[in-house]
């Protein structure tokens, strides 16, 4: 089980300097924030987070192993994790994000780190995701080759 609390950070309360934490994520983790996709996982998050002048900066690693389905014969599959981001967060008035800098309410005394460490590593998949030649479900492969046109035969009147 995915101890959600290991990603809050209270950052007003951290001292000028570095702070590093070691936050895991297992199948769980997803399965909390709605992502049906990624049944399993064992990533470790290493966050560093320099504190300079009321400035956070983030930098994020990922690494491990999710499992997610074959796009070709929907059997589970591992892909390797490793994966970075950096952001910077500041206080000030109203909450606004771009690319690499989150500036959160001055109210906010918690910050959350899951969403980024979900997303750097839901950005690590590539669009398509298969297991090496060979390795498919060979039900699945037998069935799909039938309704390929390699597959078809223009004898049949089946068809």
């Amino acid at each position: 089980m995915c101890d959600l609390k290991q990603f809050i950070i209270a950052l007003p309360g951290l001292s000028e300097g570095h702070h590093e934490y070691e936050m895991k994520v297992d199948g769980d983790f997803f399965a909390s924030r709605g992502n049906d996709d990624v049944k399993e996982a064992d990533v470790t998050a290493y966050v560093d987070i320099d504190v300079r002048h009321g400035a956070y900066n983030i930098g994020i690693t990922c690494q491990g192993w999710i499992e997610i389905p074959c796009d070709r014969c929907l059997d589970p599959m591992r892909l390797d994790v490793d994966e970075d981001y950096d952001v910077m967060i500041r206080y000030g008035e109203d909450y606004d994000e771009n690319d690499d800098t989150i500036i959160i309410p001055e109210s906010e005394v918690e910050f959350d780190l899951s969403p980024l460490i979900a997303d750097t590593i839901l950005l690590s998949i590539p669009l398509r995701h298969v297991h090496p030649e060979g390795e498919c479900n060979p039900e699945m492969e037998e069935i799909m080759s039938k309704h390929t046109s390699e597959g078809l035969d223009p004898e049949d009147d089946d068809i």
